[in-house]
């Protein structure tokens, strides 16, 4: 056989390759999260890294404000609950930004208020076609101004998602007005802090060529919020 046939061969058995390549990606990226939701979450937020921080700041991440950089997407585990049983979810947060962003996960549980005021992570309930007004938990969270504790801090890459479940007793919304009935409910994440890293930074700290982590630690700062989700507790949906 000649050496341009072989050649030819060859070139047509590589283009064959990457044909069926291309296709078996397209195939998993549309069953993968059909039959993984896992795969569609990403990793748990609180299970990634916290920022190096110092000369490893972003230079994409320091030139964007990063203000819509961040999508929640919210997803329960089931539609209808029976009375007395916890409410269990999960939340996404979405990346949409072309630099990675950094997010402070408190420790404490999230907290089920309306408030607007109220940071971290909030869930507010609302019941379908209105009625009394659902009570706020009697809680709060505010940020601190130095993030001292760098567990409580998660880089989140560019286009990226992570996620984290949760779980609300069937005692919190009762104690709320949360009982049998239908609602909404919807997820809300805020931080008002950017982080001053002077208190904590070493006396003869090195310069970074960044000036933004002189005075910040790049925490994001904003609100978001997640698609609203219906549920009923102890009945089945009305029309």
């Amino acid at each position: 056989m000649a050496l341009g046939g072989v050649r030819q061969r060859l070139s047509l058995s590589r283009r064959g390759l990457a044909v069926v390549l291309a296709g078996a990606a397209l195939l998993a990226a549309a069953i993968f999260p059909r039959y993984y939701p896992d795969v569609r979450s990403g990793p748990r937020c609180s299970d990634l890294a916290a920022p190096l921080g110092g000369n490893n700041r972003s230079v994409l991440a320091y030139n964007s404000d990063q203000r819509g950089a961040l999508d929640l997407e919210l997803t329960l585990d089931k539609e209808r609950f029976s009375s007395g049983e916890a409410v269990r979810l999960r939340l996404t947060f979405v990346n949409e930004d072309q630099g990675p962003i950094i997010l402070h996960l408190n420790r404490d549980e999230p907290i089920l208020t309306a408030n607007e005021t109220v940071a971290g992570v909030t869930f507010e309930i609302t019941r379908v076609g209105g009625g009394a007004p659902i009570a706020d938990q009697g809680r709060t969270y505010q940020p601190p101004a130095t993030f001292s504790d760098p567990d409580t801090l998660h880089l989140l890459g560019s286009r990226a998602r992570c996620s984290e479940e949760y779980t609300l007793s069937a005692t919190d919304l009762a104690a709320i007005g949360v009982t049998e009935g239908e609602y909404h409910i919807r997820a809300y994440y805020r931080n008002t802090s950017p982080g001053d890293p002077r208190p904590i930074q070493p006396i003869d700290a090195t310069a970074t060529p960044y000036p933004q982590y002189a005075t910040t630690q790049g925490v994001w700062v904003g609100e978001a919020r997640s698609n609203e989700v219906r549920f009923a507790i102890g009945g089945a949906f009305g029309p």
